[in-house]
């Protein structure tokens, strides 16, 4: 997925939620600013034992698959504040908008493009190792956050 001109790895892809979800040190690493961002006036829940109070959301060009097979779409990215294996969080209402058919056990979706079918599969060691991490978390004051951007990874 290419988020702000990088390419943003650790994107869960969540049939489950109705939001899109943009963690904190990922909108930080994007060199996003917080004064781009625009009142947000609900309170998310799901995502922990407590509700969230989001810092607010952003409109974002979203690319998914790159080259010809792609698809752009702008998506309102909620920005919080809590600790994440994870990047981002793409939800059902944008998987709804990109028509695409997701595959758990293949790591793989795919959707339609004006150039045909387009496929996107993940790596079956970085999902193994972000969604342990996010076992980790659980119940611990621990961080881990990671993003890559234009080829150089960064860990916080």
């Amino acid at each position: 997925m290419i988020l702000a001109n990088a390419n943003l790895h650790r994107t869960l892809v969540d049939q489950g939620s109705s939001a899109d979800i943009l963690f904190k040190p990922a909108f930080n690493k994007l060199g996003l600013d917080e004064r781009e961002l625009k009142a947000y006036p609900d309170t998310l829940y799901g995502l922990g034992d407590m509700p969230i109070r989001p810092l607010g959301y952003i409109p974002l060009h979203t690319t998914f698959k790159k080259g010809e097979n792609s698809k752009t779409l702008s998506i309102d990215f909620i920005v919080i504040d809590v600790g994440s294996a994870y990047n981002a969080l793409i939800g059902r209402t944008t998987l709804n908008r990109l028509k695409a058919v997701v595959s758990i056990p293949h790591l793989c979706m795919k959707f339609p493009t004006p150039k045909g079918i387009a496929m996107v599969r993940e790596d079956q060691k970085l999902a193994r190792k972000c969604y342990n991490e996010s076992l980790n978390l659980r119940g611990k004051n621990k961080e881990v956050h990671t993003i890559e951007l234009r080829g150089i990874k960064a860990k916080e």
